[in-house]
This record gives C-alpha cells, structure tokens and sequence, in this order.
C-alpha cells in the first residue's frame, strides 16, 4: 500500500471513560446542527497522543512499534478542567491534575508513542506535516477546532454558547483505552474535515498487557 499517493494518515488516541464520550459527542454534534461546525464531530471523542502521522509503513508495523510501549503502560488518572482555549479552538482541558499541576503521565505516554512511531514516519503535505512537539504538548478533547480557522466570526459566539450549556462529563475519570485509527481526506492542505473518513485499526487496553481489533 503506497500511503503517501492514498493520502492515509495515521492517529494514536486516548480514548476518554464512557460517559465523557457521551458527553463530548452531545455538545459537538449540537456545534453541528447549531452552527455548522464538523471538523470536532468528524472524529471519535479523544485525547490525541500521536497525531497526523503520514507514514508509508505497513499498519502490522506501526502496531508492533506500539505494542511494547503500549503493553507497558498504566491506565490515566484524568481530571477534566471544563472549557478552556487552546490556540483558537474550544475543548475539555485534560492537561491538568486536580491541583493544577502538569499530568507529566499523559504527556510521557505521548512521548514514548511518538518515539515509537519516528521511524515510520514520511513527509506529509498541510495537516499531515505536523511533527510532534512534546514542549507545546497539551491534553484535551476538541469541542470546536478546525473550523474556527476559516470562521473567524464564530469564534466567541460558539466559545461563549459552549460555556453556557450544561454537560455530563465528569470532572476525574480513568482512560485505560488507546487506539490506533486510518484517516484519509481528499485534501490535506485544504479544508479536509469535510470528507474526513477514519478506520478503527486497533485498540489496547492498558493494565492488561494486550491488544484488541
């Protein structure tokens, strides 16, 4: 499979508990139908670890340079800030403990799976040549994003409205899921979340030491 003429590339994310889920998946889908936002709605609720890897590799190889890091991680105590901003998105901000201290356990998480896929990764045009910054690296769930780019003028009203309205997410849960997905856009370098389209390649289950499809 030539990847880099297909046009896949390739995320590893934290899925949030259940609940959160819910909850981020309620407020994207109402930015949806409210204002027309979908670049949030596009893609499964979660934290992002490893994003926008543009590689030519086989997905059997990408899963082997995960399973080891994977198998030896522990599950996430994540607590949820509430709406915050980041750069001009809106999102849940799980970049904290309770304390308001760094979570240095996501962000190492993050560390090690991107060491882990360097190898693997090829150049990538527009949102796939996004290499990994571990000092800008900040935990969150996206609840408006890339839009905001093109629409500057919703950027307070849909801010303001996220504020506003009542949700269910908890304020501290435990992540124990990480998966890998396939996306795939017409147009990286363009407004490519309107036909975003992922695949479910693979999850692992932290604690337990094994993968599942």
């Amino acid at each position: 499979m030539d990847t880099a003429i297909d046009g896949f590339t390739y995320g590893v994310y934290l899925r949030p508990d259940p609940l959160t889920c819910r909850a981020v998946v309620d407020l994207t889908d109402l930015l949806k139908r409210q204002f027309g936002i979908v670049s949030a709605a596009a893609f499964p609720p979660h934290a992002t670890l490893a994003g926008a890897v543009p590689s030519n590799a086989s997905e059997d190889e990408l899963i082997k340079a995960l399973d080891p890091v994977l198998a030896a991680a522990r599950p996430l105590d994540l607590h949820n800030s509430g709406i915050a901003r980041h750069n001009i998105a809106i999102t849940f901000d799980v970049d904290k403990t309770v304390t308001g201290q760094k979570n240095q356990d996501i962000k190492d998480l993050a560390i090690r799976i991107n060491e882990a896929l360097e190898p693997l990764r090829d150049g990538g045009e527009g949102y796939r040549m996004k290499p990994f910054d571990a000092d800008a690296f900040r935990a969150h769930l996206s609840l408006a994003s890339h839009d905001l780019e093109v629409t500057p003028h919703l950027r307070a009203e849909v801010e303001s409205f996220l504020r506003a309205m009542p949700h269910t997410a908890p304020s501290d849960f435990v992540a124990d899921t990480v998966t890998l997905f396939r996306f795939h856009s017409s147009d990286w370098t363009g407004e490519w979340w309107h036909d975003l389209r992922w695949w479910h390649l693979r999850s692992w289950t932290l604690g337990h030491g094994h993968s599942q499809r």
